[in-house]
């Protein structure tokens, strides 16, 4: 394994972390929020390491306007992000790419997706869901005690009495670029046709927008179900992985992700789970 500095525009760098032989896919962690290229807790250097010894070359930099970069956002995201990719091809050869990261950083992967033919999969941690029944029904079955019964009601009361005057509040579809609910499926349908794998985790830590298993399907119909797909659900997990086992956790089930359905030797089969 080797790990060096790659300059980029504007400045800035990162760090690539290259594979022992022939790098046939590159993963390009992106980071989210005021966490820098490390991850949090240094999720991303632990597990780009990790896949570098399995044969995967990873790249983590920060997004302009984000940790270290914070005053660089001078140019439109998703051009930045097609920039690296360039970077990236011509210092390593390779032409496929796994992007992603968490929050808002699988927003950027999702949309990047979409638009560069190059990459060819996606690590959403995190990322898009519409709530619907079964958020409704997940919720209205989270135990409570009969005082915070009484609290919800009584808010839901007030709320209802002063819809009509207050602005309505935000959610968060409104600061995430959250493709529309009749869009979602179009565009993971399009997506698998094109051969992309996904591997989509919900943590416990977005409990405010997701709460059931059934959401997933929910939010993007019939391609949910495709087998270039890999949802799941980690309810116990908060948001950044802050436990030292979760994210250990995590990182296992990343590189059996990789190794199952990335490496040009491995059979595409329906996805089964990993450690």
């Amino acid at each position: 394994m080797n790990e060096s500095v790659l300059e980029l525009d504007g400045g800035r760098f990162g760090v690539l972390h290259e594979a022992m032989g022939a790098t046939e896919v590159v993963f390009v962690l992106l980071n989210a929020g005021s966490v820098h290229r490390q991850g949090p807790f240094r999720l991303y250097v632990h597990l780009a390491r990790q896949l570098a010894s399995l044969g995967f070359a990873s790249f983590r930099f920060d997004q302009p306007g984000i940790g270290d970069a914070v005053m660089a956002a001078e140019r439109p995201q998703q051009a930045l992000l097609t920039d690296v990719l360039d970077r990236l091809q011509a210092r390593t050869g390779c032409q496929r790419f796994v992007v992603g990261g968490i929050c808002s950083a699988a927003d950027a992967a999702w949309q990047l997706g979409l638009r560069d033919p190059r990459v060819q999969g996606l690590l959403l941690l995190d990322p898009v869901a519409y709530g619907g029944r079964w958020f409704q029904l997940a919720r209205l079955l989270q135990p409570r005690s009969p005082a915070a019964l009484w609290r919800a009601l009584t808010r839901r009361l007030a709320a209802r009495g002063e819809r009509g005057q207050a602005a309505p509040a935000a959610v968060e579809a409104d600061y995430r670029d959250w493709p529309r609910p009749d869009e979602a499926p179009l565009q993971l349908a399009a997506l698998c046709r094109r051969g992309v794998e996904v591997l989509a985790l919900y943590t416990g830590g977005i409990a405010h927008y997701f709460l059931h298993p059934r959401q997933f399907a929910a939010t993007f119909g019939a391609a949910a179900r495709d087998r270039r797909v890999r949802f799941d659900y980690w309810p116990r997990v908060d948001h950044l992985f802050y436990r030292p086992a979760d994210r250990e956790r995590l990182i296992r089930h990343v590189c059996g992700w990789a190794q199952a359905r990335l490496s040009a030797a491995s059979p595409k089969e329906p996805q089964r789970g990993y450690p």
